[in-house]
């Protein structure tokens, strides 16, 4: 739009509502007539003020009015209402008017710096941050949803008021509970009623091998031959582990790995003695089948074996 600037909204909307320049002044400063102006600023449905009265001459005409003077008395009303006057406030208790303002500054805005007051903008209203409580602007239609200065309070005001016990919309307590494996007591979040069995993983794994082993696993078919206990399945990862996950008569890596039971787990009365580690030992399923037919011998722990 740098070839035709009278076609930007906001450009328009702070020259003219903001700046309160007339459309004769829009257009000598954006290069183009005041029936332009007037055009566009309809397009972009920016309501127009009351028109500008008629050109005064003599002394009726603002200019007369000496600047100094014009500029006491804004600081003179100002003082009177302890606030930065508007345009309405200043025509109705000045000893001017906002005309010979304008006729000398140009804008409102401009004899507001001149005087060093606050500019006023309008359409825009003066909040109180609630995190920090410094004041800052917003527009008027955003006034209903704007709460703070900057997205740091946001932050701080969530962390304040939105977490743990703070959290006045969705907190709530934490739960007590009991460990259905070890007995003990346990705290869980609240969202967690009525999912929440264990104090802890080990303690789920310890139930689950006790409950889905044997009989009690879903795809048990009514024959134990191949039960070796609720501990089996945590010693043999602690085999395989233990033995870098190689078969220790051929060294392979590739293919399934078994593990085996060195002295046969039906000799033992005890099903942790017959399961631990030093009975045990990695084999691929080549090699575990040759032991089980008696082709190879395993003579120790340590996987020493002999043709």
């Amino acid at each position: 739009m740098s070839g035709s600037p009278w076609r930007d909204k906001d450009r328009l909307y702070e020259l003219y509502v903001e700046d309160e320049l007339t459309t004769a002044e829009i257009g000598e400063k954006l290069g183009c007539t005041d029936v332009t102006i007037s055009d566009w600023l309809d397009r972009h449905d920016i309501s127009a003020r009351n028109p500008d009265p008629p050109r005064m001459v003599g002394d009726e005409n603002p200019r007369s009015v000496p600047k100094e003077d014009l500029l006491a008395d804004y600081k003179r009303v100002a003082e009177e209402l302890d606030k930065t006057p508007t345009q309405a406030e200043y025509d109705e208790h000045g000893e001017y008017s906002s005309q010979a303002i304008r006729s000398h500054y140009g804008t409102m805005g401009a004899i507001q710096d001149a005087a060093s007051l606050e500019r006023l903008r309008k359409g825009r209203v003066t909040l109180e941050c609630e995190a920090c409580g410094d004041d800052f602007s917003v527009k008027h239609a955003e006034k209903e949803k704007s709460r703070f200065c900057s997205r740091d309070c946001l932050g701080q005001w969530m962390s304040e008021n939105m977490t743990g016990e703070n959290n006045r919309y969705d907190y709530k307590e934490d739960i007590e509970s009991t460990c259905e494996w070890c007995g003990d007591s346990y705290t869980a979040r609240a969202y967690k009623e009525g999912k929440t069995r264990f104090c802890s993983q080990e303690c789920m794994i310890e139930w689950r091998s006790r409950e889905y082993s044997g009989e009690n696993h879903p795809r048990y078919k009514g024959n134990d031959e191949f039960y070796r206990g609720p501990n089996w399945h945590r010693q043999r990862a602690k085999a395989r582990e233990r033995d870098n996950q190689t078969c220790q008569h051929c060294g392979s890596t590739e293919s399934a790995l078994d593990v085996h039971h060195i002295i046969p787990f039906d000799e033992f009365d005890d099903y942790e003695r017959a399961n631990r580690l030093e009975n045990l030992i990695t084999l691929c399923d080549s090699c575990h089948s040759n032991v089980e037919w008696g082709n190879i011998a395993v003579q120790s722990r340590l996987g020493i074996f002999t043709e």
